[in-house]
């Protein structure tokens, strides 16, 4: 397995004079850290694009160059920015999407931006009906994929009769986290005399004007069946599927532990075997779509099946997790765009031929932040602190993590002090997210 990763690495590295650089964005993003660090360790030039300077991948040591650009959530002014920078040098950088946002907005304009840049893009209607929670639903379903149990209101009339037939807690949810305002991931709503006030309150949080032109219905939020087993364990698949379908790797994980613990982000995730009914599904449903590309999905684990609940057609969080786990996602994307199909090949290759090593991923940063003040507000038990604390001393050999490396140690400090700078900016959220776990 090492005597590959040399290969691939000797292969990129003979020929980054004549090769674009990578083109990133979304500095604070982990996703966006672990593309950099692999690029940059694979001989690719790197660019990351961010708004601000303060983003950990902008400090990674292997980032050649740095600018800054509006925000995604500026769409119209963003793409104006994307447009002119790849005017200045047509065809020098490989864009590939970091987020929900650029996914959708590459897809959409990827005629006029593929004149400036190399893309993989897939096409709007796989993209978006990806990251449209009504359009993933109805395709899932059609592939033998389960959801769980969702409805898509219209009128008030519509959650009256919701709230007679579904089992309560619901989660009231966006239709999608593309562009929208608040990025919450929802609302659970316990009983059924509270829907339609919580669902008014909630429908106020919009969208940016530009994706509701393009699907006005997207403003209308969904209501789904709580499954309480969220919290405990999200299985996810995340891989590569390219344009024929023919390569298709993927590696399995299991969330053990989020902020906050009910609806939130990973902090430590543990290598799973790959359910081959769940990757066939998987696999169905790209063919179906027409999606290629770098993908990550969850699903929640329940005691009789999976339910499929996001489906990430872009770079993701957790993502040098499965780098580790031999799984080059940044360098598949980056030699797909170029249309290098012997590189794209042996870096599958690579992929196939890792065993692992009952990996974990660990963000360390954020379980102390947990562990210390959680413990002290009350929130978290001792008994459960001390079990995540012998949990990271078990799988510390093992341990992957998204900001501290030896090699490159600059990002886990300028995260260290955005945190910091957050909670002053900000104390109630980070109160109730980082002490209060809620």
């Amino acid at each position: 397995m090492q005597a590959e990763d040399v290969k691939v690495q000797q292969s990129a590295t003979e020929r980054v004079g004549e090769q674009p650089a990578a083109l990133l964005f979304s500095a604070g993003f982990y996703g966006t850290l672990a593309a950099a660090r692999c690029f940059g360790r694979n001989g690719i030039r790197v660019t990351v694009a961010d708004p601000g300077r303060l983003g950990p991948a902008s400090w990674s040591r292997f980032v050649g160059k740095r600018v800054q650009c509006p925000p995604e959530s500026q769409p119209e002014a963003f793409l104006a920015w994307l447009l002119d920078f790849g005017r200045q040098a047509p065809m020098s950088h490989v864009l590939y999407p970091t987020s929900d946002e650029l996914a959708w907005l590459v897809s959409v304009h990827a005629q006029e931006l593929s004149r400036y840049f190399h893309l993989y893009d897939p096409g709007i209607d796989a993209v978006y009906g990806l990251l449209n929670k009504r359009k993933l639903f109805e395709a899932g379903q059609s592939v033998g994929l389960t959801l769980p149990r969702t409805w898509f209101p219209e009128s008030e009339a519509d959650l009256e009769s919701i709230s007679r037939e579904a089992r309560f807690p619901v989660l009231i949810k966006p239709t999608t986290q593309i562009l929208y305002s608040t990025h919450r991931k929802g609302l659970p709503v316990a009983e059924p005399s509270q829907l339609v006030e919580e669902y008014r309150a909630f429908a106020r949080d919009g969208y940016a004007p530009m994706l509701v032109k393009f699907d006005p219905a997207v403003a209308r939020p969904m209501v789904q069946e709580f499954h309480p087993e969220a919290a405990q364990g999200i299985y996810s698949l995340s891989g590569f599927v390219d344009r024929t379908g023919s390569l298709f790797e993927v590696r399995g994980a299991m969330k053990v532990l989020q902020r906050p613990r009910r609806l939130g982000v990973g902090v430590c995730f543990e290598s799973a075997p790959v359910r081959q009914d769940l990757a066939d599904g998987l696999r169905k449903l790209c063919a179906k779509l027409g999606y290629h590309g770098v993908f990550e999905v969850e699903f929640i684990q329940t005691k009789d099946d999976f339910l499929l609940i996001d489906f990430n057609p872009r770079y993701y969080g957790q993502m040098g997790f499965d780098i580790a786990r031999g799984l080059a996602l940044p360098l598949m994307a980056y030699h797909a765009a170029l249309g290098d199909s012997d590189s794209l090949e042996r870096v599958g290759k690579s992929a196939r031929a890792w065993t692992g090593r009952g990996e974990v991923f660990c963000n360390r940063i954020a379980l102390e932040m947990l562990l210390n003040l959680q413990r002290l507000s009350g929130a978290l038990p001792a008994d459960e602190a001390k079990q995540w604390r012998r949990w990271l001393q078990t799988h510390r050999q093992v341990a992957v993590d998204p900001l501290i490396d030896s090699d490159d140690p600059m990002p886990s400090a300028v995260e260290v002090a955005q945190i910091l700078y957050g909670s002053a900016r900000h104390p109630r959220a980070f109160l109730r997210m980082m002490v209060l776990n809620r």
